[in-house]
């Protein structure tokens, strides 16, 4: 009779948002490696960046054996050798890709004047547009995080807009790289200053009475100004910069 396994995994900081449980006792079955088990914990790659295993760092391929305990780390400051950091650092300034339950964080990340591409539904078309071009995947699906080719990508845990954001900026580090009402919140183009006279016909009446300044976004057009709700976003980036 086959011997059955059981190994138990501790998880630390954010990650015990995802396994919902900071430790968790599991029979793997036999040839199984450590991150099928983390994975099938509800625990993406993506989300772990190091693992130890009595005081020794291991990798995701390492096969799990009877009576071991991990611990598994969520993205940190530690100095951490190389060979073993599992999920690497994102170099520069981040640059996402959203999936299609994610629209309001989207706008509000261009509103903010960070990279954010929303639009793609399929999970396969997203990975590939992440791979080709450097993305971030910022997403609710765990399964498309636990799918291989994923390099980068995060699982965002609240449901509210706001507070998406939020929990985004910290992650990131994205306060200090917010440069407000620089892309277009439809598109993600960049926005650029016009002189009126250049747009006049594209503007109501009123505005062309009470407004001087404009922006249009250099991919799709739409033209900004100011107004009520550009106050009433200034206020809400200002208790933003407050909360992360």
């Amino acid at each position: 009779m086959e011997k059955k396994i059981r190994i138990s995994i501790r998880f630390f900081g954010s990650l015990i948002d995802l396994s919902k449980s900071r430790i968790i006792e599991l029979e793997p079955g036999v040839n199984q490696t450590i991150k099928d088990c983390i994975e099938r914990l509800g625990v993406p790659h993506t989300e772990v960046y190091f693992i130890t295993l009595n005081g020794m760092f291991v990798k995701f391929n390492k096969i799990v054996e009877d009576g071991e305990e991990y611990f598994v780390y969520p993205d940190c400051d530690l100095e951490i050798p190389e060979e073993y950091i599992l999920t690497p650092k994102y170099i520069g300034e981040p640059k996402f890709i959203l999936d299609i339950h994610l629209g309001g964080l989207a706008r509000y990340l261009r509103m903010l004047g960070i990279y954010a591409d929303f639009g793609v539904i399929e999970d396969e078309k997203i990975i590939e547009k992440a791979t080709n071009e450097d993305l971030i995947i910022l997403t609710k699906d765990r399964i498309m995080l636990k799918n291989s080719e994923v390099k980068y990508g995060y699982i965002v845990r609240s449901d509210n807009p706001k507070q998406q954001l939020i929990e985004v900026s910290r992650r990131y580090k994205l306060k200090n790289r917010f440069n407000p009402f620089t892309r277009c919140i439809v598109c993600n183009g960049r926005l650029l200053p016009i002189e009126k006279s250049k747009i006049i016909d594209k503007i109501p009446e009123k505005v062309k009475e009470l407004y001087d300044e404009f922006a249009i976004c250099s991919e799709c057009e739409k033209v900004y100004w100011g107004g009520t709700h550009y106050e009433k976003m200034i206020k809400f980036i200002e208790e933003i910069r407050k909360n992360v």
